[in-house]
C-alpha cells in the first residue's frame, strides 16, 4: 500500500452546519452527560460538503445519496477535506464512515489548517488495506508516521467495494473496527481539534455513504 505523505497545498475546511441530535443520558451509572450526534447522510448538499477545487483538480459532489470526493492531481500526494464539528476530544467518542474509492481513501479527524494540524487518517484502500496515520503537526512533529501499519483480512471488501470504518475513544483508548470486525485497540493519540472529514491520495476518486460522530458534553 502507497503511504500517505503529507503535501503543502491549498486545503480546505468546512463551516458546520446543522445535523446533530441531542439526547440526555447516563454515560455510566449515576453520571448524566449530553449525547449529541452530527450525522450526514448526503441526501442532499444542506450540509455543504460539495466544494470545487480547480486549482487542485479536487472535487467534491453530493448526488445519489453519496459524496463524491475526486482528486485528480499528482503534484501533491494527499487532499483534506475537514469539517469543525467542535466534537468534545477529551471524553468518550465514536466516529464513523463508510466508504470506497479506486485508490486509498480516509475518515480524517483532528485537523486544523489553521495551525497546520493535519489530525489523524485511519484509511482503507482498493486492495482492502486498512491503516491508521498520524498525519502530522498534532504534537509529534510533522511528518506523517504509521500508528498502525497496514494490514488487512478477509472481512475487509477489496476492488474498492464499500467498507464501514468505526473509531471509538474509550477512556484513554483508541479503537477501530472494519465492517464490525476490531483491527486496533492502542493508546489515545493526542488529539487536538473536533474536526470530522476525509482524505484522498492523488489520483482518487472516492465515495462516502455517510460520516457521523458520537460525544459527550
Amino acid at each position: 500500500m502507497k503511504k500517505i505523505i503529507l503535501a503543502v497545498m491549498s486545503l480546505v475546511t468546512l463551516s458546520f452546519t446543522a445535523c446533530t441530535y441531542r439526547d440526555v443520558r447516563p454515560d455510566h451509572p449515576g453520571n448524566y452527560k449530553q449525547l449529541i450526534t452530527y450525522a450526514e447522510e448526503f441526501d442532499n448538499n444542506a450540509g455543504r460538503w460539495a466544494f470545487s477545487d480547480g486549482y487542485n483538480y479536487a472535487y467534491g459532489v453530493v448526488s445519489n445519496g453519496t459524496f463524491k470526493f475526486d482528486y485528480n492531481d499528482n503534484l501533491h500526494e494527499a487532499y483534506y477535506l475537514a469539517k469543525d464539528i467542535n466534537f468534545n476530544q477529551y471524553d468518550d467518542f465514536t466516529l464513523y464512515t463508510r466508504i470506497g474509492s479506486d485508490n486509498n481513501m480516509g475518515l480524517l479527524f483532528g485537523y486544523n489548517s489553521q495551525t497546520n494540524t493535519y489530525g489523524y487518517s485511519f484509511t482503507v484502500d482498493y486492495d482492502g488495506y486498512y491503516a491508521l496515520y498520524d498525519e502530522g503537526g498534532n504534537g509529534y512533529g510533522p511528518d506523517i508516521q504509521e500508528v498502525v501499519s497496514p494490514a488487512t483480512g478477509n472481512f475487509v471488501n477489496i476492488y474498492g467495494d464499500w467498507n464501514e470504518l468505526r473509531l471509538e475513544q474509550r477512556g484513554n483508548r483508541w479503537i477501530g473496527y472494519i465492517n464490525d470486525v476490531r483491527v486496533f485497540n492502542i493508546p489515545a493519540q493526542k488529539l487536538n481539534y473536533g474536526s470530522l472529514g476525509f482524505v484522498v491520495v492523488s489520483n482518487t476518486q472516492g465515495e462516502a455513504d455517510y460520516i457521523q460522530a458520537d460525544w459527550y458534553e
